[in-house]
């Protein structure tokens, strides 16, 4: 699938303050929920750009991948059980962030 949303430097400046609000070791989903309920209208634009098919599965996998670009701030920790948006369990990242 194309890639419909750009992660530009501005998306980017966003999702570092989030990091740097985040505990010292977070998961994908606790990241996903941070961010959609700190930026509820950008977190919609990013849903709303994948609307034609699964747009929850697609917005949070390329959200959750992109936290691979944050070298500097944090370290991918392995996988953990963990909880989505929809209270369903199933396998994330976990992320732990540099010191």
């Amino acid at each position: 699938m194309a890639l419909k949303f750009k992660f530009d430097d501005w998306f980017d400046e966003r999702l570092v303050e989030l990091i740097k609000e985040m505990p010292d070791k977070f998961s994908s989903h606790e990241f996903i929920l941070a961010f959609a309920q700190k930026h509820q209208a950008l977190y919609i634009d990013l849903l709303y750009s994948y609307r034609e098919k699964d747009p929850f599965e697609i917005a949070h996998g390329r959200l959750a991948k992109h936290l691979n670009d944050f070298g500097d701030l944090i370290v991918y920790d392995g996988e953990v059980l963990s909880a989505d948006i929809f209270g369903r369990s199933n396998k994330c990242a976990s992320w732990r962030k540099k010191i």
